[in-house]
């Protein structure tokens, strides 16, 4: 005890000093000193007590023989066979059944036609949808979209000028040739008015050269009008107004353009970009998205297979009206059978994906299955009131020789033993022969010439029963398993295989 109290002294003083390298090393080697001493000691007198208690009361010592065995941990539970793959399957729209083609037990391969709806109107919509695409995607349609982008390109060709004209309006030249312009309507309007006025015609037409002289001034009148107008626009400052509308006028001639291009390209076949716009472009689109819903509503009115297997309900007939949605048939792959397990929380250690498991079915009790953990629910479940740990086993699908291949109906239910460790033909010896001299680290009596001697092991596997014995003890050793009643020694023996 005044050792362990000067140790706890010294590291005391650890905390508020430093200590020299060699004192360190002298209390190092004074607590490994005193440790093993302490086992010595404890050694010791473990073989002295024993060896008195053996001399005193020899005839209340117990024994067991170390022999040859096999150990098994394990997780035990129930579990209840269910199909490895189910499918619930259902129409996605409603209908009248008009063709069934399976029953209850059929069996089934992936993509077979299962059953119908009637289709009628599904197939008319298809029509009008296919009809409509048809429409925009003609021969005219397309040539009418190419001539589009020919007059749009004129367009743009005017606009630009247009705009050019009120840009550059200071152009002398072009101020010049309106004036021009403008001089020469004048000239001719005067000589049309004079030659008019010289008829004496009054209010009336009334004879043919009244009429073309008439004619001549009313052309002169117009061509005068239009050679001052543009002499009046060019001569003068465009107001922003005029300018901003000439802009809008060209932005509006290019976009069309863009517009009835991409609706060209996307006619021809061409990629589009995805934020291509257009009155044209949108309508294209929206026939090819009805087309599309046309023939999935077509498509829903048939139901398929998604999986080979075996069919297990059918809810409805022919004739009976079916809702969109509703489970109609389920089928399920019975190739490869699957337990749901239930096992005690208390077992949780033992259970893990990967475990071997055996399965016992309780209308097959002389049968042993074999499959692999697949599945380790990570909460609790309560099942009848209990809180149980959920999981999945799949058989194997080859079994051991002698163990047929599984035809329970699904839902039978079965005995399951998890497999978390096992050992073969290794040294067994009964756990009350065991002594823990600290975590982990053990010791066994082993009596020698009627006197117990402790032998430090090597513990591996140990269940309720037995604890496998790596080195340290040899098959045949006697041990004691204590002064008092314990186990008879037949149970080691009924257990261990020689």
């Amino acid at each position: 005890m005044s050792s362990n109290g000067s140790g706890s002294t010294a590291n005391k003083e650890t905390s508020k000093r430093r200590l020299s390298p060699p004192v360190a090393w002298i209390i190092v080697i004074v607590i490994v000193a005193m440790i093993g001493g302490g086992v010595y000691y404890y050694i010791h007198s473990k073989q002295a007590s024993a060896a008195a208690a053996a001399s005193s009361q020899q005839s209340q010592l117990q024994t067991a023989t170390a022999r040859t065995g096999n150990i098994v941990l394990r997780a035990s539970g129930t579990g209840t066979l269910v199909a490895a793959v189910e499918s619930s399957l259902g129409f996605k729209t409603s209908g009248t059944l008009t063709t069934l083609n399976v029953q209850v037990g059929s069996q089934v391969k992936q993509g077979d036609l299962l059953a119908q709806l009637d289709s009628s109107n599904q197939q008319l919509a298809l029509a009008q949808a296919q009809q409509a695409l048809n429409e925009l995607t003609s021969a005219s349609a397309i040539a009418n979209a190419k001539l589009a982008v020919t007059t749009d390109q004129a367009n743009i060709i005017n606009a630009q000028a247009a705009l050019n004209n009120l840009k550059y309006y200071q152009n002398p030249a072009l101020v010049q040739n309106e004036y021009a312009a403008y001089v020469i309507a004048k000239n001719n309007l005067d000589k049309a008015q004079a030659s008019y006025d010289s008829l004496n015609s009054g209010p009336y037409i009334d004879n043919t050269n009244v009429a073309a002289a008439y004619q001549k001034l009313y052309n002169a009148q117009q061509a005068f009008n239009t050679a001052q107008y543009y002499y009046s626009l060019y001569s003068q400052a465009p107001t922003q107004r005029a300018l901003d509308a000439a802009q809008a006028t060209l932005d509006l001639d290019n976009a069309k353009l863009v517009e009835d291009q991409n609706l060209v390209t996307a006619l021809t076949g061409g990629t589009v970009p995805a934020s291509a716009t257009g009155t044209g472009l949108n309508a294209l689109n929206q026939a090819k998205l009805n087309l599309q819903t046309a023939q999935n509503n077509l498509a829903y009115t048939s139901l398929y297979a998604p999986i080979s297997g075996t069919v297990l309900t059918v809810s409805s007939s022919v004739g009976d009206t079916i809702n969109a949605g509703s489970v109609f048939i389920t089928i399920a792959d019975l190739s490869q059978s699957e337990l749901t397990i239930y096992m005690d929380p208390l077992d949780y250690s033992n259970i893990k994906v990967g475990y071997t498991a055996n399965v016992v079915f309780d209308a097959l009790p002389n049968l042993t299955y074999t499959g692999k953990v697949t599945l380790i629910s990570p909460q609790l479940v309560t099942i009848s009131g209990n809180a149980v740990v959920e999981g999945d086993v799949v058989l194997d699908a080859k079994q051991v020789s002698g163990v047929p291949a599984l035809t329970l109906p699904l839902g039978v239910t079965a005995s399951v033993d998890i497999i978390a460790a096992q050992a073969s033909n290794v040294v067994l010896v009964p756990v009350q022969a065991l002594h823990e001299l600290s975590p982990n680290n053990y010791a066994v009596f082993v009596v020698v010439n009627g006197k117990p001697t402790l032998k430090i092991v090597t513990v591996g596997l140990q269940d309720g029963t037995f604890a496998e014995i790596k080195s340290g003890v040899k098959a045949g050793d006697v041990v004691s398993t204590g002064l008092q009643a314990t186990q008879n020694n037949t149970n080691a023996q009924a257990v261990a295989t020689p």
